[in-house]
């Protein structure tokens, strides 16, 4: 970390882009504690101190098909290449299989199906983007990962629901520059993720 408020700030967002090629969590005790560091000497300083700082809510940016989307960093827990996945028989196709993190199973939502986009090669190197929730982490498989960024919620273009809910449901608004900002709260009240906990530890 750079010295100063302004250095330690824009620190922890390069600190982010770094290691969101290769996969990073938001519970590393010591990051934490600097993110609270910085969000207390915020507080206590004058407004006019970062004027000239990122302002907006961070969020990070990912690609799926041609399309850029984001979630904002407070909803995710982790970011990783994506492995191998077991398939679930019998549930929808919303949901891809489980996956094995540090021996814990987790649920892998099928991103492209949710937002009616054709699933990617076989082949294709994707990544897995986990949304935080109270005790678990519910997986998104996406094509590529993209960058850290800063969004204003008060510049986004929310569009009209369609007449099935989908995909709008799952938009929480358009920048003017056509990143799509995800809603994390409709996508984990799909049902497919209610109380399907035992046939994920079935899966394994």
């Amino acid at each position: 970390m750079t010295a100063g408020i302004e250095g330690a700030g824009l620190g922890l967002v390069e600190r982010l882009r770094r290691q969101v090629a290769t996969g990073f969590t938001m519970d590393d005790p010591v990051f934490i504690e600097q993110v609270l560091k910085v969000r207390a000497r915020r507080l206590a300083s004058a407004r006019t101190d970062f004027d000239d700082r990122p302002q907006g809510t961070p969020v990070l940016s990912f690609r799926i098909g041609a399309e850029s989307y984001a979630l904002p960093l407070a909803d995710l827990s982790e970011v990783m290449p994506l492995g191998s996945w077991t398939p679930v028989p019998g549930l929808a196709q919303h949901l891809l299989g489980v996956t094995n993190v540090r021996g814990e199973i987790r649920p892998l939502l099928n991103l492209h199906a949710i937002l009616t986009m054709p699933d990617p090669p076989a082949d294709a190197p994707c990544h897995v983007v986990f949304l935080r929730v109270s005790g678990r982490a519910i997986g998104l498989r996406v094509d590529g990962l993209s960058r850290i960024t800063f969004v204003d919620t008060h510049s986004l273009t929310v569009p009209h629901t369609a007449a099935n809910g989908l995909p709008q449901r799952f938009v929480a608004g358009i920048t003017p520059d056509t990143l799509i900002l995800l809603d994390a709260r409709q996508i984990l009240a799909l049902d497919v993720l209610q109380d399907r906990r035992a046939e994920y530890r079935r899966a394994t």
